[in-house]
């Protein structure tokens, strides 16, 4: 189904559920349809219509959800964004991303800011989402209507979703999980989407289990904190999830290993972006080191693993993985963007910069391609190292970067985030035993925390 088809096709599953609140009370899809017509109208009053772009304020309410299904019916391009963010950085988004609207919960504010001497684009852009990936200050990625109506039917077919799923939304709807695969492909199948209010992992047991919940898309580190929280949250709280999805970064070994030994719950590992969609899925719990494996690739996705040159690897060997899939997106809005973040669009295909290997069909991470460090005439992987430090007991966070050491050279530095003190030498020796000497730590910084998004992603660029 078309995401501008959708608004008028919610009447087909009548007094079903649509939108379950926090509170028990439920939104049915009829009346989703009633509220959405009222804010089609209101809109269209402002001027939303293709061409402009609205920057909608993602409440985790019904109205935001009519809003999103309102604006898409009318043809405008939604740029979701997060409820909490502070208002300068509101308006400084609106003015990076060109919102001739802003729609909040209780109001519609125009702008006076249009998208005239921007990029032109073979389709027209009905959905922007802001990816800021590791790499600092957020890319604009837009999406035409088909290029979002694949990456549902991806997604959808991935999971197996349908109308009998009830899928809770914990991810933030201004993420593109959340707002492709949590609430468009959730209506679009006829299920119910159940608003959630809190991540307190006991408060999330509860609503999956009194409202059936059948599918639970969340961060690792909510998953982390059920299975710590085993003790007092009951296994049958979550007996009605036919499967539990991470989403957003690394899901790391013993998370997986608990969560599924304290639930018996199935918990699969999701890999995409932004600028492509749905990409792989690990649905077998395969390990790759102290983490998940990516999966395997998506129906309708292909992908190819390129060297320096640009020819296809061997499998087993490393290279940058290429997205061919009707889900890549039409670009970025700044051209330079595609140099700044080191990934690129090239048609239906899109170079994410990542580095993989693939083994026996399932795809492996092995780093990001711009943050490799040159030490000692070696690049080195920083996620490999960070693997590493990571499975020592004492350490609960860590991040690897370049540190200059002079003439174009880079020592490798470790930021961690230790759980009891621990000597800088005695963590050496332990990486030791496992990497190559140019690829210990030679510098150890021991902070407090480490800058994570919303989504437990680092963000590199705040180190």
């Amino acid at each position: 189904m078309l995401p501008t088809e959708i608004a008028s096709r919610l009447g087909q599953f009548h007094s079903a559920p649509a939108v379950i609140r926090s509170d028990g009370t439920w939104l049915s899809y009829a009346g989703l349809a009633e509220l959405t017509a009222g804010r089609r109208r209101e809109l269209a009053a402002v001027g939303a219509g293709p061409g402009v772009r609205a920057a909608l304020v993602c409440a985790a309410t019904e109205g935001v959800i009519a809003s999103a299904l309102a604006l898409l019916a009318l043809g405008a391009t939604v740029i979701p964004v997060g409820a909490s963010l502070p208002s300068a950085d509101l308006q400084r988004t609106v003015r990076l991303t060109r919102c001739g609207l802003v729609v909040t919960p209780h109001a519609v504010e125009r702008t006076g800011i249009t998208t005239e001497g921007g990029r032109s684009w073979p389709e027209i852009p009905v959905l922007g989402l802001l990816s800021s990936g590791s790499t600092g200050r957020p890319k604009l990625v837009l999406r035409s209507e088909t290029q979002v109506e694949a990456g549902m039917a991806i997604f959808s077919a991935s999971v197996g979703l349908s109308a009998s799923d009830r899928v809770l939304a914990v991810l933030p709807l201004e993420h593109s999980y959340g707002f492709n695969n949590v609430l468009l492909a959730t209506l679009a199948a006829g299920g119910a989407v159940i608003l959630s209010e809190t991540a307190h992992p006991r408060a999330v047991a509860a609503l999956v289990r009194r409202e059936g919940a059948t599918l639970l898309p969340a961060a690792p580190v909510l998953f982390d904190l059920l299975a710590k929280s085993a003790g007092v949250v009951d296994r049958s709280a979550l007996a009605s999830l036919r499967a539990a999805v991470s989403v957003g970064t690394a899901l790391p070994r013993r998370v997986h290993t608990a969560f599924v030994t304290a639930f018996q719950v199935p918990l699969y590992q999701s890999y995409g972006t932004s600028e492509s969609g749905p990409v792989a899925l690990n649905t077998d719990g395969v390990v790759d080191g102290e983490f998940l494996a990516l999966g395997a690739l998506c129906p309708r996705v292909n992908a190819m693993i390129l060297d320096d040159c640009g020819a296809e690897v061997a499998d087993g060997l490393p290279g940058e993985l290429v997205i061919e899939s009707p889900a890549v997106g039409l670009g970025y809005d700044v051209e330079e963007d595609q140099v700044r973040s080191g990934s690129r669009f090239e048609g239906r295909r899109f170079h994410t910069g990542d580095l993989v290997v693939r083994e026996r069909g399932v795809l492996c991470f092995r780093g990001r391609l711009k943050v490799l460090i040159a030490a000692a005439g070696h690049k080195v992987d920083p996620a490999e190292v960070e693997q590493v430090l990571l499975s020592h007991p004492d350490i609960a966070d860590a991040a690897v970067v370049g540190h200059p050491a002079g003439e174009g050279r880079e020592e490798v530095k470790a930021l961690v985030v230790v759980r009891r003190p621990i000597e800088p030498l005695a963590l050496m020796d332990f990486c030791s035993r496992s990497l190559a000497a140019y690829k210990v730590p030679r510098i150890i910084e021991i902070r407090d925390s480490l800058p994570r998004n919303a989504m437990g992603k680092l963000q590199r660029e705040a180190l």
